[in-house]
């Protein structure tokens, strides 16, 4: 069953698809990377007349870690920082003619070339195997560390939100209650000079 649920998720550490763009146009795809993560990919075109930009948006800065300009086969590849971020892979299609594009995508253990360690250590298949295995059972391990850490600030985030609107709603009930008492006298008040009470 662990076998199972390791070579699940190892397929879906890799993206691969295809899209359109027509001239002069732009599309950006974001993904959320985890820490120290190591990235492969390759953007394949029909034509050399596009750029390719993968940055880090960030509040202040916007961090572009790679720009290549007019690249037949872009591949790229770099390791992610000790902080989970949302990584930005922006295609831009600079030809006057529309452009089909091919995009791939590795993270984690996906992104690792076995084949070099296997004719290094003299390994055999099955072990080459239980390498990939160990390697994804501690991806995957990483990963649940990283959404316990954001399960983990979310809850501290909603937890100062609902704060604020317990205050608000007080305050708002105590404005209410003596916006109410004071409309209630000058009621009364009024209908006494009127002589109606």
């Amino acid at each position: 069953m662990l076998t199972l649920f390791a070579i699940l998720i190892y397929g879906a550490l890799s993206i691969q698809f295809t899209f359109p763009l027509r001239s002069k146009e732009l599309k950006c795809f974001g993904e959320i990377i985890g820490q120290n993560s190591l990235v492969v990919g390759s953007v394949l075109a029909n034509s050399s007349q596009y750029s390719l930009k993968i940055h880090v948006p960030q509040k202040k800065v916007d961090n572009i870690l790679q720009y290549a300009h007019s690249l037949e086969l872009q591949k790229f590849s770099f390791t992610t920082n000790n902080t989970q971020e949302n990584y930005q892979f922006c295609v831009h299609n600079l030809a006057n003619v529309g452009i089909s594009f091919n995009f791939t995508l590795a993270t984690g253990m996906d992104a690792q070339d076995f084949s070099l360690v296997a004719q290094k250590e003299d390994l055999k298949p099955i072990e080459i195997h239980l390498k990939k295995l160990n390697g994804l059972i501690n991806s995957v391990e990483q990963e649940q560390k990283e959404i316990e850490e954001r399960q983990a600030t979310r809850f501290t985030n909603v937890s100062k939100i609902s704060y604020k609107i317990i205050i608000f709603s007080a305050g708002t009930l105590i404005l209410m209650t003596l916006t109410n008492f004071v409309q209630a006298r000058q009621l009364k008040n009024f209908f006494k000079q009127k002589k109606l009470i």
